[in-house]
């Protein structure tokens, strides 16, 4: 699981990992189960969450874009 701090408008980005077959099916990537975000806890504009994937995704913390 990883663990995530965001704040307003900052986003985490889940694809396929390094190294897989771009031509798996959507049943392939989620054979080890369902996406799981789970609240830890959310003050002012800060969220910290935990995010559980299969192994055949990864989950990235987004780079904010600069104004």
């Amino acid at each position: 699981m990883l663990i995530v701090s965001r704040k307003d408008a900052e986003s985490i980005e889940i694809k396929p990992g390094e190294g897989i077959d771009l031509q798996m099916t959507l049943a392939d990537l989620f054979s080890g189960g369902p996406i799981e975000i789970t609240i830890f806890s959310a003050n002012n504009n800060r969220v910290k969450m935990g995010v559980q994937a299969p192994e055949q995704l990864s989950i990235w913390r987004k780079k904010a874009v600069a104004a």
